[in-house]
């Protein structure tokens, strides 16, 4: 079983069956989805809204099911970026979205997490030529100098890591 399921377990609150979650979680999680849940037979990564499901339905904190989930804990409240947001086009919010995946899933002390992370770079490099190619040079410019930072951290603190 793992962490998480025996969390989620755990939580189930006083006098619940599983059926009762089950109900709770009707029109946003499967029966069968959460019974593997229960049972440990998940994905090693869950989804955001899977957790953000159960933290709902059992009422618990959500950074406590992401720390039973093995992911960056991050904050209780989601994140909403400054209304000037809203004046970015599609290919920059696609930027956007890709930088905060890649910094976000990116372990460097993992192979999955090095897969990830090639994945999401390449993803982001495709998003940071979108960019250029629509007039956005200098954000392209900004982003790709953010993403070479963040490699380089990653690679020192994974060089120092194995010493």
């Amino acid at each position: 079983m793992s962490a998480l399921s025996e969390y989620l377990n755990a939580h189930i609150p006083t006098g619940w069956t599983k059926r009762d979650v089950i109900r709770e979680l009707d029109g946003t999680l499967d029966r069968t989805t959460v019974y593997r849940y229960f049972a440990g037979t998940h994905s090693r990564t869950p989804p955001e809204y899977v957790l953000d499901a159960f933290a709902r339905a059992l009422g618990c904190p959500i950074v406590e099911v992401r720390a039973a989930a093995g992911t960056a804990v991050g904050e209780d409240e989601p994140w909403v970026p400054p209304l000037e947001a809203n004046r970015l086009n599609r290919g920059q919010r696609d930027a956007l979205a890709a930088f905060i995946r890649a910094t976000i899933n990116a372990d460097p002390n993992t192979a999955a997490g090095r897969s990830e992370r090639r994945g999401a770079r390449v993803e982001m490099l495709s998003y940071i030529e979108q960019l250029r190619r629509t007039g956005q040079a200098e954000l392209a410019d900004r982003l790709e100098a953010s993403l070479e930072i963040t490699s380089s951290a990653s690679e020192t603190a994974s060089k120092s890591s194995k010493t």
